[in-house]
């Protein structure tokens, strides 16, 4: 609505009462899209600025209150405006463009078209200089830039919907006050138009007219982009409404209420994009462990496969690549062997799978049920996001994921096992080293799986003073065994101290340590359960 010819015509009106008689001093640029025309009144000794942008959706112009020019980066332009008083601020050819009339038939013509929004300074009609595009517009006619308004007749179609009637034959209205003579009339737009439609259409638009022309200084809000008026609007009855005393009051007002609105809109755009970038790395890892999951489902197979071989351990030689058995089912299945390995061995080997996919099941299980509470916090999480239209809680918001992002700590994975006490194990070599070397305490408990290769694990310990009680030791080491080559074990050696009792010794590669004064804990390896 800021380019609205109504809104337009309040500008120029409100602007002929409060700079006519002010004289160009400067007019330049230190921002894209933007141009500010600096005036003084010598007679009054007062200055003023307006500041004119052509930014899609922010075109406008407007008498800035405070404002201080840089010191640098910034350009001059339609210099030869300088010195130039403006005699009379009004509409060019009664259409979207404002011109300041100055003296020897210069004129500074601003437009309002949405694509093609400029300032141009012209000398009887000619353009001589413009704020964008300048080579494609000098010495050009400005009629040849704006075209006059087409004032043609009431164009009647008997086939056309109420809405494409109204944008035929009023579209100078804008949308909104087009929609506002609709909904006044009680039609609907998809209806199709007729001779009683079309006349009750036209007298409302005379009506909303003489509205216009004594126009009110509305602003509608509602959680949404703000909304500026002229007229009260019926259907915008459940927006907070706000009246201001001028035009330029309005807009200064909207400007404010529109930049918080779209800086909120980024805000929360941004954060949607990462919460549902995460759930769908949430959803494709619980997809590959369900697909695990199949895969080990099959355990008992494994089993009976291994009783089938020695049932029938006499008739298989080592050296045997497979062997036919039939199943009490009556069906024939053929079992693999690996060749080096006796009859008994071979049983052994599907043993052993057996219980490692079965061990396999149960750990699976537990990493589904993690990733679906971790997905379904997400998800939590953004519909909280979705719901929040204040930028300060969005900003807030903003700045603790930018903190999580920037947080090294991010590198450990991350257990609460109550109120007092966190674990954080490394993912890799390199935050080995940082979670022992920089971010474990002295007093902290560190734990190693005996034997085997594993994840250097932390208990954090806050309070010095207070014993550590033996379950969350239990859960600690269970994390490191989980976190170690010793994971399909079903009870695994785990070695522990406090921090200060690890040391790394120079030379030693990355991840390496040594731990003294240990103490041995045998646990399962297990994740805690998240509740």
């Amino acid at each position: 609505m800021l380019n609205n010819y109504f809104t337009i015509r309040e500008v120029a009106e409100y602007l002929n009462r409060n700079i006519s008689g002010y004289i160009i001093n400067e007019i330049y640029t230190q921002e894209k899209n933007k141009l500010l025309i600096e005036l003084i009144n010598h007679e009054t000794k007062t200055e003023k600025i307006l500041e004119y942008s052509v930014e899609r959706g922010f075109n406008y112009l407007l008498l800035k209150d405070n404002f201080t020019k840089a010191k640098k980066n910034y350009v001059n332009l339609l210099e030869d405006s300088s010195g130039e008083k403006i005699i009379r601020v009004g509409l060019y050819n009664e259409d979207r463009a404002i011109k300041f009339e100055m003296s020897n038939d210069k004129q500074l013509i601003f437009t309002f078209f949405s694509n093609k929004a400029n300032a141009f300074l012209t000398d009887i009609s000619i353009i001589t200089d413009s704020f964008k595009d300048r080579a494609d517009h000098i010495n050009k006619n400005i009629q040849e830039v704006i075209l006059p308004k087409n004032t043609n007749q009431i164009i009647y179609n008997e086939k056309d919907p109420v809405d494409a009637y109204v944008k035929k034959n009023h579209k100078l209205y804008g949308d909104l006050y087009m929609k506002e003579v609709i909904y006044r009339c009680k039609i609907l737009k998809e209806e199709i138009i007729d001779e009683i439609k079309s006349e009750k259409i036209e007298k409302e638009f005379q009506l909303t007219h003489k509205e216009l022309d004594y126009p009110k200084f509305i602003l509608y809000s509602k959680n949404t982009e703000p909304i500026i008026s002229l007229i009260a609007l019926r259907h915008l009855k459940d927006y907070e409404s706000r009246e201001f005393e001028n035009v330029h009051s309005l807009i200064a007002e909207y400007l404010k209420l529109r930049y918080r609105h779209d800086k909120t809109e980024t805000l929360k755009h941004s954060r949607i994009k990462e919460l549902t970038k995460k759930i769908g790395n949430a959803e494709q890892k619980i997809s590959g462990l369900k697909i695990q999951l199949i895969h080990c489902s099959d355990s008992e197979n494994l089993r009976i496969i291994g009783d089938a071989i020695l049932q029938n351990i006499y008739k298989i030689n080592r050296g045997d690549k497979k062997f036919s058995h039939l199943q009490d089912t009556g069906e024939e299945i053929e079992i693999k062997l690996k060749e080096n390995l006796s009859p008994a061995e071979n049983a052994q080997n599907y043993f052993e799978k057996y219980k490692k996919q079965k061990k396999s099941v149960s750990i699976l299980k537990d990493k589904i049920i993690f990733m679906n509470k971790e997905k379904a916090k997400l998800e939590s999480d953004l519909e909280k996001i979705k719901d929040m239209n204040e930028y300060k809680i969005l900003l807030k918001e903003e700045k603790k994921s930018e903190l999580n992002k920037n947080d090294e700590t991010s590198r450990f994975r991350k257990f609460s096992l109550n109120s007092k006490y966190e674990v954080w194990v490394g993912k890799d070599s390199a935050s080995n080293d940082l979670l022992t070397t920089k971010y474990a305490a002295q007093n902290d408990l560190w734990f190693h799986v005996r034997g085997a290769g594993g994840s250097h694990t932390v208990l954090k310990v806050s309070n010095k003073k207070e014993d550590v009680p033996k379950e969350v030791i239990h859960s600690a080491a269970s994390i490191a065994a989980y976190y170690s080559k010793a994971r399909n074990a079903s009870t695994v050696p785990v070695a522990y101290c406090e921090k200060k009792y690890v040391k790394k010794k120079k030379g030693f590669k990355q991840g390496s340590v040594v731990m003294e004064r240990e103490k041995v804990i045998f646990v399962k390896p297990v994740l805690p359960v998240v509740k």
